[in-house]
This record gives C-alpha cells, sequence and structure tokens, in this order.
C-alpha cells in the first residue's frame, strides 16, 4: 500500500520534470504540442461529459438495456473523460497514461459491451425490402433497333 502511494505522488513529480527538461530543450514546438493535448483533452471531456448524462439519465429511469444503455458504455464513457482529464494536465507522463487509458482497453471495453447486450428474440431474421429488377438488353448486343 505504501509502494502505491509513493509510486502516485512520483508520478506527478517526474512527469513535471520531463516536462520542464523537455519544454526547456524543444521549446516553442513542445508548447504548442502541449496547448494541443490540453485542446483534445476538453473535446474529449465534453463528449464524454453528454454521453455521460444521457446513460445516466437512462439507467436512474430504469430503460437501461432498452434503451442500449449498459454499465458497460458507462464505463467506457468514464475512460474517455478520464482520458481527457489526463490530457488536459500538462505533462508527458500523463498523456502516456491517457493514450494507454483510451487505446488500450478499447476491444475489451467493447467486446464487454457486445457481449453482455440483450439479445433480440428475432435476431436470425434480416428484414428487408426488394425490387425486381429486369434485365435490358441494349440494341448494340443484340443488333435489333432500339425500342421506343
Amino acid at each position: 500500500m505504501l509502494r502505491i502511494l509513493w509510486m502516485l505522488l512520483l508520478l506527478p513529480l517526474a512527469d513535471l520534470l520531463l516536462t520542464a527538461f523537455l519544454l526547456g530543450h524543444y521549446g516553442t514546438p513542445f508548447l504548442l504540442w502541449l496547448l494541443g493535448t490540453a485542446a483534445g483533452g476538453l473535446l474529449l471531456i465534453g463528449r464524454a461529459k453528454s454521453g455521460l448524462r444521457a446513460i445516466l439519465a437512462t439507467l436512474q429511469a430504469g430503460r437501461g438495456q432498452v434503451a442500449g444503455a449498459s454499465p458497460w458504455r458507462l464505463l467506457a464513457s468514464a475512460r474517455a473523460f478520464f482520458a481527457g482529464a489526463l490530457l488536459l494536465f500538462p505533462g508527458v507522463l500523463s498523456d502516456v497514461v491517457a493514450l494507454v487509458v483510451l487505446l488500450l482497453p478499447a476491444r475489451l471495453v467493447g467486446g464487454m459491451a457486445a457481449a453482455s447486450g440483450p439479445k433480440a428474440a428475432n435476431d436470425d431474421v434480416i428484414e428487408a425490402e426488394f425490387h425486381e429488377v429486369r434485365e435490358v438488353r441494349s440494341s448494340i448486343e443484340d443488333g435489333s433497333p432500339p425500342r421506343a
């Protein structure tokens, strides 16, 4: 437990030192990169926040599975919100952790969401409409005069 606490305290310090070193070494391009990741974090938080609100409202109304708002979708939105918050903080290590949070569990969460969803009663039926198309030969192919 004490090791985890030390790691949680040392990670921001290491992030600050690495960011200061890279900012001193690369200057303005690195600062622009930090501003870009912060803007991306704000966008990610905004999208995740609206998704979280919709999912929570659906779950509170008791229509969770009917509307497609499973707890796994809630977890995916919370994951995106957490990654956006990490991108918002200036720092290289926090950006790397945000990318890991966004990319690694994407298949896992998506697979669980697909597996946990309700199956339809008629999932073996494909409903469709069709139109019969008659083959029309052109007059060039069969040598007959064009039809009017």
